[in-house]
């Protein structure tokens, strides 16, 4: 197995001192979440009902053949339970942090993408004074109890990875998600001092966030984990810092996470934003994000 480097290597990459300007402007002047919100985070509440993600899931799981419907069955289906019907092949991690699952949930039916689409059109696009862009596809993650002796919580935002910082990010928990289960996230205002602690410099951060105990500690001394019921999601500032956790509770948790941007805001950024992850995605309209704004 390749060695671990977390997000070192996959920071931006800028092409001139002027393009270097550019994206710290855009990183310093948004403040949609707090003009929007008055907040750097916020957790709303959805007809889970109406949008039952959940059923479409486990759906998904069967029609992709990594579930059995009799297997679903003798957990009672609870896709809080599905790693009890796992084998080890589909939880293990790789050197991404990424199990079996996650990678093959990259694809999934078209059912499941048009109730992504009315929930976009109709929970999300309303909260906005503005049209949004979305990303075309979103990501589902699932994350299995497990007892790996060696787990580094991967501070990221997504901004590091190439996404403009006046995105927002929105993360949908499909299951119930409390302690090491669920993502843990800092605030704004203390994610910004952690980085000016790093000269600004997101390369910095990620190797302090792999090999710095200290740095290591002060991140989780400032940051919580979310709790949350089936049925609440959450939208935060895509430049709070965030990650993962060693799942050492006994359930699976399952979620979809998802960027978007309003349409005023994509016509502000400074620069061209490109994903430094092998894919190199374009955070264009027609590419990453749908054509069509809602």
């Amino acid at each position: 197995m390749l060695q671990n480097k977390g997000h070192m290597g996959l920071t931006p990459i800028f092409s001139s001192d002027s393009d270097k300007n550019f994206f710290y402007q855009d990183l310093v002047e948004t403040n949609i979440m707090k003009e929007v919100f008055k907040s750097d985070r916020i957790k709303l509440k959805y007809d889970y009902k109406k949008f039952d993600f959940q059923k479409a899931v486990i759906k998904n799981l069967i029609s992709l053949g990594i579930i059995k419907k009799k297997d679903f069955v003798e957990i009672n289906n609870d896709l809080s339970r599905l790693h009890e019907i796992l084998s080890d092949r589909e939880k293990n991690l790789d050197e991404h942090e990424l199990n079996g699952v996650t990678r093959k949930f990259y694809e999934f039916d078209d059912k499941l993408q048009m109730l992504y689409v009315n929930f976009l059109t109709n929970v999300i696009s309303p909260i906005f004074p503005n049209k949004i862009f979305y990303q075309k596809n979103p990501t589902f993650r699932f994350s299995f109890p497990q007892n790996k002796d060696k787990f580094i919580k991967r501070y990221h935002s997504d901004i590091m990875l190439g996404h403009p910082p006046r995105e927002l990010n929105i993360w949908i928990n499909i299951t119930d998600v409390f302690s090491t289960n669920s993502l843990r996230i800092m605030n704004l205002k203390k994610s910004l001092s952690l980085l000016k602690k790093c000269d600004m410099n997101f390369e910095i951060f990620a190797e302090r966030v792999q090999y710095d105990e200290l740095f290591q500690k002060e991140l989780k001394k400032n940051s919580c984990s979310l709790e949350m019921s089936y049925g609440y999601f959450t939208i935060f500032d895509s430049r709070c810092f965030h990650c993962t956790q060693q799942n050492r509770t006994d359930r699976t948790r399952v979620s979809m996470d998802i960027r978007i941007i309003q349409d005023t805001d994509f016509e502000l950024l400074k620069r061209k934003y490109i994903g430094t992850g092998r894919k190199r995605s374009k955070f264009v309209p027609g590419e990453y994000y749908a054509h069509k704004k809602i």
